[in-house]
């Protein structure tokens, strides 16, 4: 250790030799002497500055170099937040575009579905305000039972099925139209979406609204099934009565003022989207329109008694025998006897056209149902009711006695079709059908 150290001396001692520094100025000479130990301590001066002089140009070149470094990835990063806003508007864009697209289809569906619900909603509507007419018909006449007054025994209904059965089963039907339905709605919302990312969304709401499209058609069918059977039943009650139901509806005439309609012609299917389903729906709506047309018809036919009390039958319509006079005659109605003064009421709806007495018939009540039906109710001990008074069905318009030419307290009842009589038994039997079970 000692000898490296005596060599790094030397060593020194030969760089850094003392030395004179001579400096001659007016003729005089000045010299600084150096020894070896401050040319070392110079030599380490000069070195720190060269190093520091090194150190700090190497160290701003470095900076530049990171500066210029961050520079570059400050832009990068900018030229990428820009490229990913502009990727984000563009893909805001498209959403609102496809928003908007998934709008229009929904907005389309919304009113073609709201349009057909509107007509089926009428529709039903309109079917129910004539069953809701039907039924209480039928409580009515259920509250005189049949011609000698015998009650139903296993309640009322709206109709009886007097139809034959029918050869096709409903649900086969019910199944057959639920599958042309079916293929009908396929054909109208089966497209697919051009474009992919709105497919799935508009495809659910597709098939969502086919499968609605199928129950409106198959509601539509239900009711217009329901009002033809009713309508048979209806016409076959008419036809019992011995009148057929043509001469009681008007048909559909242009002059006429009940049905005076006009307006621009505008195609259905506009609003609902399918001219098929306006056909179902106009199906539907005839039916019920003849329905209603038979409704108004038959609540002004007299198919009840005079007498919803206890009574008996005790004379009938035709040739009889005169219980007076004994001989062979016409007897235009029927009679029924009860205890005296028993309530006598209107068979039908109508307007009394005659309150008084008539000969042979006593104190009289004839009501004027409409559609050329006329009652009439004889032999009465009181009358309450006046001319042009309106009764409806049930209504007391006297009580029962034995004026004019009769026999005992009975009411002699009629019933004029067109100023012809016809027999009240077929009246109050059709009668039957609308309220027995």
């Amino acid at each position: 250790m000692g000898r490296r150290s005596g060599k790094f001396r030397r060593l020194m001692s030969r760089l850094f030799k003392e030395r004179q520094i001579y400096h001659r100025s007016d003729g005089v000479v000045h010299f600084i002497s150096m020894s070896s130990k401050t040319q070392i301590a110079l030599a380490i001066v000069v070195g720190a500055a060269l190093l520091w002089v090194a150190y700090a140009s190497v160290n701003v070149v470095f900076k530049e170099q990171i500066i210029v470094a961050k520079e570059n990835d400050f832009r990068i990063m900018e030229t990428g937040f820009s490229k990913r806003i502009q990727d984000a508007q563009r893909a805001y864009d498209d959403v609102n575009s496809l928003n908007g697209i998934i709008q229009q289809e929904f907005d389309k569906a919304m009113r073609e579905i709201s349009a057909r619900h509107q007509m089926l909603e009428n529709t039903v509507q309109r079917k129910a305000v004539i069953d809701q007419s039907i039924s209480t018909l039928s409580e009515g006449l259920a509250q005189a039972g049949g011609p000698n007054g015998q009650k139903p025994l296993n309640g009322n209904r709206v109709m009886v099925d007097v139809q034959p059965s029918e050869p096709t089963p409903r649900q086969s039907r019910t199944s057959k139209l639920r599958k042309e339905a079916a293929l009908e709605s396929d054909r109208r919302y089966s497209a697919n979406s051009e474009n992919a990312i709105t497919a799935n969304a508009i495809d659910t709401m597709r098939n969502a609204a086919a499968d609605l499209y199928t129950e409106q058609i198959l509601l539509f069918a239900s009711v217009e099934q329901r009002a033809m059977q009713e309508i048979d039943e209806l016409r076959l009650v008419l036809a019992t009565t011995g009148v057929s139901p043509e001469r009681l509806i008007t048909p559909a005439k242009i002059s006429n003022t009940a049905l005076a309609q006009g307006g621009p012609f505008i195609d259905p299917s506009i609003d609902i989207g399918s001219p098929k389903y306006f056909q179902r729906a106009n199906r539907a709506a005839l039916a019920v329109d003849e329905l209603a047309a038979l409704q108004k018809a038959i609540n002004h036919v007299p198919l009840s008694s005079p007498i919803v009390g206890s009574r008996r039958f005790t004379s009938g319509y035709g040739i009889r025998r005169d219980p007076i006079n004994g001989r062979h005659s016409s007897h235009h109605g029927i009679d029924f006897a009860a205890a005296w003064a028993s309530p006598i009421t209107a068979t039908a709806a109508g307007i009394v056209r005659f309150a008084g007495t008539r000969s042979g018939f006593g104190r009289t009540v004839e009501i004027d149902h409409g559609n050329g039906f006329v009652t009439r109710y004889a032999h009465m001990n009181r009358i309450s009711v006046k001319a042009g008074q309106k009764v409806k069905l049930h209504d007391k318009v006297g009580e029962l006695g034995s004026s004019g030419r009769s026999t005992g307290p009975h009411v002699h009842y009629e019933i004029l079709f067109r100023k012809k009589p016809m027999n009240p038994s077929r009246f109050i039997e059709a009668g039957r059908y609308v309220f027995e079970s």
